[in-house]
């Protein structure tokens, strides 16, 4: 088959993929609410049943612990827009991706586990104070997020805006002579990346590459972690009123596990599709309209990921009927 026409099977197959997945997802969706409410049941009575059977309880609160953190993150959220907004457009490898999306859903589940050993278990606190506290925990997540989409226009704009800045002239303010008995033939040293003088006066590119992916990484893990899962708070309440936390505290870890799993192939799909978007580009596209194209959608997904986190953070004032525990 000739490569032009191998290109234009793949953009068909993409594309009809696409339109399958917005007719079936609707459906997909609903079915894991169901699948979310018979796990949530079996959940309980595992809990209720350790007494009698703990191996047999255990075993069953683990695998449907997992399950549900499967499940559970197949639906939508601002989670898997921020995944795909970084993955899409950072030079990411397979190892980052998979680091990203383990400790993302490893946040989320310590963070669940910490806020209700912290304001329940420790302090004893009444599920009003759990409420608010949990809700600026998820203010604090919508703020990484627009402090996320901060950092990319600033990436963005910043080489532009380098660019622009006029340059200093050259002013020669003193001319001196030297004298023949000054001038002697002395090897200079600079220093530099690589000048062998034993000594490390300058970060490697490789190093300053290596702390700006840090420091995304990192936005990216928090803004996701930090907002809990509420199905493992709601195990860890029902746990604690049982007196089977640590029972709690490892079915929630289970559903970071089962979380991760979940976000894990979400990303490698991200990372097949932007590698197969990159490939087909290059027919079209010049390397510096790629470049232009890339800081374009930067710029953009930047700007949506401010709107997004201001919108979130915004309605998260707004009283609604989606608190997990009332009076």
């Amino acid at each position: 088959m000739p490569i032009k026409i191998q290109h234009w099977v793949w953009i068909a197959v993409a594309l009809s993929l696409i339109f399958a997945i917005y007719f079936i997802y609707p459906y997909l969706l609903w079915e894991v609410v169901e699948l979310q409410k018979v796990f949530n049941l079996e959940l309980s009575n595992a809990l209720k049943t350790i007494h009698q059977a703990p191996q047999q309880a255990g075993l069953s609160l683990m695998l449907i612990s997992f399950l549900y953190g499967i499940f559970h993150a197949v639906g939508p959220g601002h989670g898997k827009f921020i995944l795909t907004s970084y993955l899409s457009l950072e030079k990411t490898k397979l190892p980052q991706t998979l680091r990203i999306t383990l400790l993302s859903a490893l946040v989320q589940g310590l963070v669940a586990v910490a806020l209700v050993t912290i304001l329940v278990v420790i302090f004893t606190l009444s599920r009003s104070y759990f409420n608010v506290t949990l809700k600026w925990v998820e203010r604090g997540s919508f703020l990484l997020m627009i402090l996320f989409g901060s950092y990319w226009l600033w990436q963005s704009l910043r080489p532009m805006l380098q660019k622009n800045q006029p340059k200093r002239p050259l002013i020669i303010r003193k001319i001196q002579p030297l004298s023949s008995s000054n001038l002697r033939l002395v090897p200079i040293h600079q220093h530099s990346e690589n000048c062998g003088c034993g000594h490390k006066h300058l970060p490697s590119a490789k190093e300053i590459d290596n702390i700006q992916d840090w420091k995304s990484m990192w936005l990216v893990v928090l803004s996701i972690g930090l907002r809990p899962c509420s199905g493992a708070i709601l195990v860890l309440f029902l746990a604690y009123t049982l007196d089977l936390y640590l029972w709690g505290v490892a079915s929630a870890m289970m559903m970071a596990v089962g979380t991760a799993l979940t976000l894990s192939c979400f990303a490698c799909l991200v990372l097949f599709a932007r590698n197969k978007a990159i490939q087909t580009s290059h027919w079209y596209l010049s390397v510096q309209q790629s470049k232009r194209l890339v800081l374009a959608l930067k710029l953009l997904m930047g700007l949506l990921l401010i709107g997004l986190g201001v919108m979130l953070f915004h309605s998260s004032f707004i009283e609604t009927s989606t608190i997990l525990f009332k009076r």
